[in-house]
């Protein structure tokens, strides 16, 4: 999944659940007489796809540097056929969002859109070093911006502060992600020249202590109530995935990097869905007795 970048739309499918739940306990996305929710996660998935195929299919002409990666080797050499499948889901996804999604949520993809756009072209079209530095934190604010906000347009439920917060925490949850990705990454041997993947500079102890403030955070909002439990256990949870991840990958070598990038989305996909299961069978359980 990870070379045909399909984790990345599930990773924000499940993360919008969570947030929908968090919203309304009793919101059920799967089902059939939620239109409007399954419209949303189908519109926010396939967005995502685009966005991160796009990204690499870019990445993937910049230079030989960035075909180190499997993803980008991957897309360098099908670029065809993901550019004619890239125009397919981009037409089916603009038809159902001018369709089937509250003016909100289309009011919202717009401005998304056009962070997005700013986003590419600072990276793609200047090439700037800093671009290059600042990428990974980016793409976790606006991935985190593109998820929440969804939820809450989605929902009708647009407080600020409260939404502002929420999204912090998941910025710094799907950040670390990509630093982590990125400097397992870096670490293959050969990786030359500023197209390296900018987060190999970052210290495997700053990855921690940021995974510990996400903790740290989680446990507090959930005390202080601005967070539910659902939501606070997934990022706790998460958070001590991709630190276990970190922590596999100290002796950077070409296998612990590649098994980095396959199971670093996987540690953002499993924990809230074991999160939310468990809710679900402890309220299943409680209506039994």
């Amino acid at each position: 999944m990870n070379v045909t970048s399909l984790d990345a739309p599930i990773v924000a499918v499940v993360w919008f659940v969570v947030l929908m739940r968090e919203n309304d306990p009793s919101a059920n996305i799967f089902s059939v007489a939620n239109r409007r929710d399954i419209a949303t996660g189908l519109v926010l998935a396939m967005t995502v796809w685009l966005i991160y195929c796009g990204d690499r299919l870019l990445d993937s002409f910049r230079s030989d540097a960035a075909l180190r990666s499997a993803r980008h080797r991957f897309s360098r050499r099908n670029w065809r056929l993901l550019l004619l499948v890239w125009t397919t889901v981009f037409g089916i996804d603009a038809v159902v969002a001018t369709t089937c999604l509250p003016l909100a949520v289309q009011m919202f993809g717009v401005v998304l859109a056009v962070a997005v756009g700013l986003y590419l072209l600072w990276v793609h079209a200047f090439r700037r070093r800093s671009a290059m530095q600042w990428k990974e934190p980016i793409v976790g604010i606006l991935f985190a911006a593109g998820v929440v906000g969804a939820s809450a347009t989605n929902a009708g439920m647009m407080n600020g502060g409260r939404g502002v917060s929420v999204g912090v925490l998941l910025a710094g949850l799907f950040t670390l992600n990509c630093w982590g990705v990125s400097r397992s990454e870096s670490g293959w041997p050969g990786r030359v020249g500023d197209e390296s993947v900018s987060a190999g500079h970052i210290d495997v102890r700053f990855l921690y202590a940021w995974a510990i403030g996400l903790v740290a955070l989680s446990l507090w909002g959930m005390t202080t109530e601005w967070l539910t439990w659902t939501l606070g256990a997934a990022v706790v949870a998460s958070s001590f995935s991709l630190m276990g991840l970190v922590y596999q990958t100290r002796c950077l070598t070409r296998g612990s990097a590649s098994r980095f990038a396959l199971l670093a989305d996987p540690a953002l996909i499993v924990p809230p869905m074991l999160v939310v299961g468990a809710q679900l069978l402890y309220r299943s359980w409680m209506q039994v007795r």
